[in-house]
């Protein structure tokens, strides 16, 4: 199951940007979603998560992330993604590595919470590197 788990979020990262219907599938309808840039306040469901998705997207004037790693076990997965781009408002460069911890019940990601490390993603997720 860890791998399908894994292929979920993939699916999800691949679609976030520009198209949101196929992200939205890979949704629960009650995802709780905890963003590093909203101070880890939860964002609930599908409204939420299109919030979240929403002010990433016109935060920037261009931006793109790539999956650097993904790694499952059971229902859990975690990430690293490198993003890049430029702040819509101030034209900062930004640079940086996020580290997502999701899980995956019945193909859909039920929980997300990002972390600014690796290790604390891992130990999280119970996952080891």
């Amino acid at each position: 199951m860890s791998q399908e788990n894994v292929e979920v979020v993939r699916r999800c990262l691949e679609a976030f940007q520009d198209d949101e219907e196929t992200w939205l599938q890979t949704l629960d309808p009650d995802l709780v979603w905890y963003p590093i840039e909203d101070g880890h306040i939860p964002a609930r469901g599908i409204d939420g998560a299109k919030g979240v998705r929403q002010r990433w997207l016109d935060t920037w004037e261009g931006h793109s992330f790539a999956v650097e790693d993904l790694k499952g076990a059971g229902e859990n997965v975690v990430g690293t993604i490198h993003v890049s781009g430029r702040g819509r408002g101030s034209g900062v460069e930004v640079n940086l590595r996020a580290y997502p911890h999701w899980k995956v019940r019945d193909g859909r990601i039920v929980y997300a919470f990002e972390y600014p490390d690796r290790a604390s993603a891992l130990e999280a997720a119970g996952l080891r590197e």
